[in-house]
């Protein structure tokens, strides 16, 4: 049987918050207490007991696990500056300690723990918020600093880091954009992301297991390519949370952006202040404009939803809704542009019939491909 921290913890409380209440009952009541002094003390027992049972871990457990989270997330600079700070602190009220120790009961027994207590986290806070200045004076004067250039910092291995989302990974662009040197620096890969593209791999569904193995073949091929660093790493983050809410903490924490096709992992992300770079928008960016007025030669590919429409595709993905072109499947025509519609995922380009000669003759003539 598996006995948790939590529950042990819960007990020792319970055990100690009942022997303060049965101490303070038998201390304030006779000598030889009477039957309502005694239930008295009983009721006292009884509700240190359950006090200790249902808050213990509150002010125990999980200071003490906020106080472990937050030491492995600051860097070690600031961990020995609080430590140099609270035995500073702690000195101080060493030597406080005696002539405070002469003050009547109960003062002299409680102050100086408080006063120990206090002065240990004000002498933390106190160096760690000025430890570059201590470290300054440690080192002595300073020399005139040197100015160097962005470029030369760039030159000598200074390198951005930036965080994988799974469906960006899964979409597979990132591996072509990396190539073309667009981005550099490194590529940081969350062990929980991995993890989620090998759930996808192991899934049933023949979609899903699709998806998996489609991102982790992009990851291996990402690495041996070696263009841009791929690193997978670590994280002390709870797993309990869901995957997002991970990415986004990451994010914060290694203060790096978030590549992610997730449109509401985004608008999450640059709420709480995460730099957000979405592929779809950088298709959108470099796709050739289309204007409205502007005229197009196009296949018309399939029909419409709605009456009398033509379908057809531009080079880049981009769908073009003909109007008065359901019966022209299969044949090139000249179509002029009305409006451009923008979605989530991209753009949709509505337009509608040239209706005479010198229409068809202008505009550029438009390569297309079979629908996607």
């Amino acid at each position: 049987m598996k006995i948790s921290l939590n529950f042990l913890v819960r007990i020792a409380g319970m055990l100690a918050l009942a022997f303060v209440g049965n101490w303070l009952g038998t201390t304030f009541a006779n000598t030889q207490p009477g039957p309502t002094e005694a239930t008295a003390i009983q009721l006292l027992t009884l509700a240190g007991a359950g006090l200790g049972l249902l808050t213990t871990h509150r002010w125990t457990l999980e200071p003490l696990q906020q106080v472990i989270h937050y030491v492995k997330t600051i860097s070690i600079e600031e961990l020995i500056g609080l430590t140099l700070g609270a035995l500073l602190g702690l000195f101080f009220a060493l030597l406080l300690a005696i002539p405070i120790g002469y003050l009547p009961a109960p003062l002299g027994q409680f102050i100086p723990i408080v006063v120990a207590i206090g002065l240990g986290y004000a002498g933390a806070i106190l160096v760690a918020g000025r430890r570059q200045d201590l470290i300054a004076i440690i080192r002595g004067p300073k020399t005139r600093p040197v100015v160097v250039p962005p470029q030369l910092l760039d030159a000598i291995g200074h390198q951005r880091r930036h965080l994988l989302d799974t469906s960006a990974i899964i979409d597979g662009r990132i591996a072509l954009v990396s190539e073309t040197g667009f981005l550099e620096g490194k590529l940081l890969v969350p062990r929980f992301v991995l993890n989620e593209l090998q759930t996808l791999a192991d899934s049933s569904d023949d979609m899903r297991r699709g998806k998996g193995r489609r991102g982790l073949e992009i990851l291996n091929e990402m690495q041996k390519d070696g263009k841009m660093d791929v690193e997978v790493i670590d994280t002390e983050l709870n797993s309990n949370e869901p995957v997002d809410n991970r990415l986004i903490a990451l994010a914060q924490q290694y203060q790096s952006p978030l590549i992610t096709n997730d449109y509401n992992l985004g608008r999450v992300a640059k709420l709480q202040g995460v730099q957000v770079l979405s592929l779809n928008q950088l298709a959108d960016a470099v796709r050739p404009p289309v204007i409205p007025g502007q005229d197009l030669y196009v296949v018309i590919r399939d029909v419409g939803r709605e009456r009398d429409q033509g379908i057809s595709f531009l080079e880049d993905g981009t769908m073009i809704v003909v109007e008065d072109a359901r019966k022209l499947v299969g044949k090139e025509v000249s179509a002029t542009v009305t409006r451009v519609h923008q979605t989530q995922t991209g753009r949709i380009v509505f337009a509608h019939l040239s209706t005479s000669k010198s229409d068809m003759a202008r505009g550029p003539r438009v390569q297309e491909t079979p629908a996607p």
